[in-house]
């Protein structure tokens, strides 16, 4: 489906999704309208793998469960549109041979899920979905939800091992489609989303370590030497200085959970610190948050979290800082959309 102007209603053409998909539950209706009401068109893909997350996302807060069917329809569409003759017409006069690799993977995909979706356990069918969102998202603009850039050539690949890693690794869209709410005008969602993170965070943690103190922490985290660091803390933008600033000054936190991480003490020592429990998404986000410390403060410290499509969002590192969020290790900040 291409759309030429920005008078598009993003609610019309969900309802026109879900029609085909044959969701008929009304509060799924409801909730994912709401995702989708202040969508803008400024990029077709991004637009379409926005709607198609937004059903997800609702689907999954819902606990439905996609049939064989459903399955097959939502790649199908997700994919090629709700015109697949058009969409079709554009894609093979542009490149064939990228056309039939990806309408060969869909095929194998559809195969896989027709002999043996039934036989999946429950878990792994409320995470289907995810993973088909992803198959989407390669498809459109070349990388999964979370910016990892995959190949068409391994598609396939990677659609198994998404579904081997499937239990194990459950594939979490949810934040990301608020990075899109939080993009839109003002509305409650987005003043109570922001409320929520607030609550979570200390007062104020800027300014709380001396230079040398902070760059004594980066030594640690990432064995580099001294001088080093202090050129590329020159280099990077204030903001995610005092990200990084931020996670040194809880340096003696990021050691403990990172020796308690996998076990069940992890949740109950972050619970206890922030006074409220954690849902299971928001602990999927602190484990990957901690285990990932060194991978997230090198990675913004040599400048290689580049932004992904129109809303200048790296999702990796979103959704890292989420995490961070949640624990009170880093304070969340407004940020600041360009409109």
């Amino acid at each position: 489906m291409i759309y030429r102007n920005n008078t598009i209603n993003p609610e019309k053409i969900l309802f026109q999704i879900l029609d085909e998909l044959r969701i008929t539950d009304n509060k799924i209706k409801l909730n994912a309208s709401l995702l989708v009401r202040n969508l803008k068109l400024s990029n077709n893909d991004e637009f379409w793998i926005n709607i198609m997350k937004a059903i997800v996302v609702v689907c999954d807060e819902n606990k439905y469960t996609f049939s064989k069917a459903e399955l097959c329809d939502f790649l199908t569409i997700g994919a090629r549109g709700l015109d697949n003759k058009k969409y079709e017409t554009i894609v093979n006069s542009e490149n064939q041979l990228m056309n039939k690799l990806v309408s060969d993977a869909i095929f194998s995909i559809y195969k896989d899920i027709m002999e043996n979706y039934d036989n999946l356990d429950t878990d792994i069918k409320y995470n289907y979905p995810k993973i088909i969102l992803n198959i989407i998202s390669i498809i459109r603009r070349g990388s999964d939800i979370s910016g990892e850039k995959v190949n068409l050539y391994g598609l396939e690949r990677y659609y198994l091992k998404n579904k081997l890693d499937a239990i194990d690794k459950k594939i979490d869209v949810s934040e990301s489609i608020l990075d899109i709410v939080k993009k839109t005008d003002n509305t409650d969602e987005k003043k109570s989303e922001a409320s929520s993170l607030q609550a979570l965070t200390p007062p104020s943690m800027e300014n709380t370590l001396s230079k040398k103190d902070l760059v004594n922490s980066l030594s640690l985290i990432t064995g580099r030497k001294k001088n080093e660091l202090n050129e590329l803390l020159a280099k990077i933008p204030e903001q995610d200085s005092r990200k990084i600033t931020d996670l040194c000054a809880n340096y003696s936190k990021l050691q403990k959970y990172s020796r308690l991480v996998g076990t069940e003490e992890f949740s109950r020592q972050i619970e206890k610190e922030l006074g409220r429990k954690f849902n299971d998404r928001q602990l999927q986000h602190a484990t990957i948050s901690i285990r990932k410390v060194k991978t997230y403060v090198e990675n913004v410290l040599d400048g290689k979290f580049v932004p992904h499509g129109s809303h200048g969002i790296n999702h990796v590192k979103h959704n890292l800082e989420y995490g961070y969020q949640l624990m009170g290790l880093i304070e969340y900040r407004r940020r600041k959309y360009s409109h």
